[in-house]
């Protein structure tokens, strides 16, 4: 066997000139490691987004409730009580004479219970259009009143029952309309939910 014949080839190639019988060289695993890498980072980073914006939401939902669990019941007022229900004297502390009558029968129009109607017992000078007197038990039934008058004052005194007193002012034009007074008695409507910065 020639000394140029490679070893293992049993003398069956003889090499003549440059040229050597090449091997069947093994496939680089270089490439498939490598894709196998990339393929994990990718896995990895989804994974890790995917954690982070649902933890994100999670604690955004923790700190944003929703307005109806965060709000509390809003507290109902309390009702305003009925004209009927209401004892209104009607007092003149103007020199108009029957003034006090006109203004008692329209207020009994508009459902009130009537006391007295005379001039005013304290004889005072009421520059308003009215003042609007009562006890403490008064004071609910005073704002049912009061609204039926623009611009009048309103004064306390010591009286024990829940009687009010209209006493018509100098500057007395004529009553609120109906709708001017259901505007001022309805109640407010309730303030829409906050939720906090960010939220």
């Amino acid at each position: 066997m020639s000394m140029l014949t490679p070893r293992g080839m049993g003398g069956q190639y003889k090499i003549t000139g440059k040229l050597y019988p090449r091997m069947t060289r093994r496939r680089r695993r270089a490439p498939v490691v490598i894709a196998i890498v990339v393929g994990l980072v990718v896995l990895a980073t989804a994974g890790w987004g995917v954690y982070h914006f649902t933890s994100d939401n999670g604690s955004k939902a923790a700190a944003c409730p929703s307005p109806s669990a965060s709000a509390p019941p809003a507290t109902p007022a309390a009702p305003l009580p009925e004209p009927k229900t209401i004892t209104l004297n009607v007092y003149n502390a103007t020199k108009r004479t029957g003034l006090a009558k006109t203004v008692a029968d329209a207020l009994k129009a508009r459902g009130f219970t009537i006391g007295k109607i005379t001039n005013d017992p304290l004889n005072q000078q009421i520059p308003a259009t009215a003042e609007i007197r009562h006890g403490f038990p008064g004071s609910t039934p005073a704002k049912v009143v009061a609204a039926q008058v623009a611009a009048s004052t309103e004064k306390e005194d010591q009286r024990t029952d829940a009687s009010v007193d209209l006493v018509i002012g100098e500057a007395w034009t004529d009553l609120a309309t109906p709708e001017a007074v259901a505007a001022i008695l309805s109640p407010p409507p309730p303030p829409p939910p906050t939720r906090p910065p960010g939220c």
